[in-house]
């Protein structure tokens, strides 16, 4: 175990949840994405942070910002190892380099609807990792790695199916 402040920080939650689950759930910060023009768009956090996002222009975009479809891989990628990260300050194990790539293939004709077998998202994600530590060896790297895959949020997202409510303009709408 390790006495850091992020160590120190998650023991604590972890106690607290232990003794009061119910605190553990809530809901999620939104992302609320605004048509800016074109099809670029600005994706607002609550407390002020602004991504914006286009498309790249052979699909009719200014190509100037980053596809909502990296979002998505950037996500995976920071979300993954943030919990490696987070993982190994509760075990003692002192990282030295930590670089997680998520990549991923589509077929376009999915997001435009031309072909209704062809899935509209990623048809594969993979996600590379190169982590070293100076007190863990590759195997007790691995199962480090392996930990927090399984415990990524938006890992496990991508990984099961989840319920997606749908609202049009105050409405529930009937897709989900």
């Amino acid at each position: 175990m390790s006495d850091s402040p992020i160590s120190t920080a998650l023991q604590r939650v972890e106690k607290t949840f232990a003794q009061k689950p119910g605190l553990a759930l809530q809901a999620d910060t939104e992302a609320r994405a605004t048509l800016s023009g074109g099809l670029s768009l600005e994706v607002r956090h609550p407390a002020g942070h602004v991504i914006r996002t286009d498309m790249p222009s052979v699909l009719g975009g200014g190509g100037q910002e980053v596809a909502p479809g990296w979002l998505m891989r950037a996500g995976l990628a920071s979300c993954t190892a943030t919990v490696i990260a987070m993982r190994a300050e509760r075990l003692g194990i002192r990282l030295t380099r930590l670089d997680v790539t998520a990549s991923s293939h589509s077929d376009a004709r999915g997001l435009l609807g031309l072909d209704p077998s062809v899935p509209a998202g990623p048809l594969d994600v993979a996600m590379r990792v190169d982590v070293a530590a100076e007190n863990a060896d590759d195997a007790q790297l691995a199962d480090l790695v392996a930990w927090a895959q399984e415990h990524s949020p938006i890992g496990n997202a991508l990984r099961r199916p989840i319920q997606v409510e749908l609202t049009v303009n105050g409405k529930l709408s009937g897709l989900q």
